[in-house]
């Protein structure tokens, strides 16, 4: 600790070049850990489903409108313990980015294939005797200011027999994501009331939510869901909850290639700009460097003090870019359920910078190392 005001005096000996690099390292681990952090969040998210819960959507695509009347016919595939439909989609509430989305459902098997969705029984209750009921969120709820017996109207994408495309609901409770608080978003309706106004597409849900007795017998539970509705009109896949979430981020691309690839480039570039940085920096110093050696310093401790300068640097950028990685990763909260960055990141991400730290300072500690004390006195 002694030689902690050398060092950071070497630092910022060149206040300018020391920024430039700072910045530098600032931006190379923001980029690391919103891009690491987004691809270990999202397969801590993927790990993280319930292996107990078939998705039935429409074999062309998800979102493809299918019969209400596969409900009783999925009900009665052996291994299927409870089944659930469900209508979902945006609404816009008083302005443009003020969204959210509604899941019209039947609230009884609801809450029992989430078990994860928390709400009192008083909520359900009332839920079922209002039919423009719904239970919002908690997160939600904070956001807009949502208490029980408020009333909001919102612009959905669903045109109706009137012709217009407002649907508005009665608050009657608040639920909450046991599993993950964060997602508390959102809000719970009844599907017949949507499904009466609606001007198309009526008797027809999104998805069905089947609750299985045996994950290990997923796949044939699936085959068989599927082979129920073969060559009909609406044919249908059934996939499992982690395949749902992994075919979702397939969309984006091969997230693990895109996060390595641009980070890569981007410490690689690093390491050469610090570098070199670096390697000024150490030329313009000769003659303190031999100053210090003839004062009695040994070179292996002047190689040491000029890789704790690069170290606590990049150290310090690393903190800063991954601060600002965390904080942007929190902010898609609502968007994509990420919360922030998983701490094996964090670990990681500091490792990185301990490693380019010794890379980059390598070549310029090895010359104060090799520095002889006559010649760098004498300018040779």
């Amino acid at each position: 600790m002694k030689f902690l005001p050398l060092i950071w005096k070497g630092i910022w000996r060149k206040r300018g070049r020391a920024i430039l690099i700072l910045l530098q390292i600032v931006v190379a681990f923001t980029l690391f850990g919103l891009l690491q952090g987004l691809n270990g969040a999202v397969k801590q998210a993927i790990a993280s489903t319930h292996a107990d819960r078939l998705y039935v959507v429409g074999r062309s695509a998800m979102g493809e409108p299918l019969p209400l009347a596969y409900l009783e016919q999925i009900r009665g595939v052996p291994g299927v313990r409870d089944v659930n439909y469900r209508l979902q989609f945006g609404g816009q509430y008083q302005r443009p980015g003020q969204g959210v989305v509604i899941a019209a459902t039947d609230v009884e098997s609801f809450f029992r294939v989430f078990s994860e969705v928390s709400t009192s029984r008083e909520s359900i209750d009332a839920l079922r005797a209002t039919p423009s009921g719904a239970i919002v969120g908690r997160v939600t709820a904070e956001e807009y200011g949502w208490k029980v017996g408020d009333r909001f109207t919102i612009q959905t994408p669903i045109p109706r027999t009137d012709g217009s495309r407002e649907f508005t609901f009665d608050i009657v409770g608040i639920f909450e994501n046991t599993d993950r608080p964060e997602q508390s978003i959102g809000a719970i309706a009844n599907y017949a009331y949507i499904n009466e106004a609606r001007a198309r597409n009526r008797n027809t849900v999104m998805l069905y939510t089947a609750l299985i007795d045996d994950p290990a017998k997923s796949a044939e539970i699936g085959f068989a869901i599927d082979s129920l509705f073969e060559n009909s009109t609406n044919e249908t896949r059934t996939q499992t909850e982690s395949q749902i979430a992994q075919s979702q981020i397939d969309r984006i691309g091969n997230l693990d290639y895109i996060a390595h690839a641009i980070t890569g480039a981007a410490f690689f570039a690093l390491l050469f700009a610090t570098g070199a940085l670096m390697m000024q920096s150490i030329r313009e110093r000769t003659p303190e460097l031999a100053v210090l050696k003839t004062v009695g310093f040994t070179d292996r401790l002047v190689m040491t003090l000029i890789l704790a300068e690069v170290l606590l640097l990049a150290l310090i950028g690393a903190a800063i870019g991954l601060w600002l990685g965390d904080f942007m990763l929190s902010m898609t909260r609502q968007m994509i359920g990420v919360t922030g960055m998983p701490a094996s990141i964090v670990v990681a991400g500091f490792v990185c910078a301990v490693l380019l730290a010794l890379a980059s300072g390598a070549i310029p500690a090895w010359r104060g190392l090799r520095l002889q004390v006559a010649q760098a006195l004498s300018g040779r």
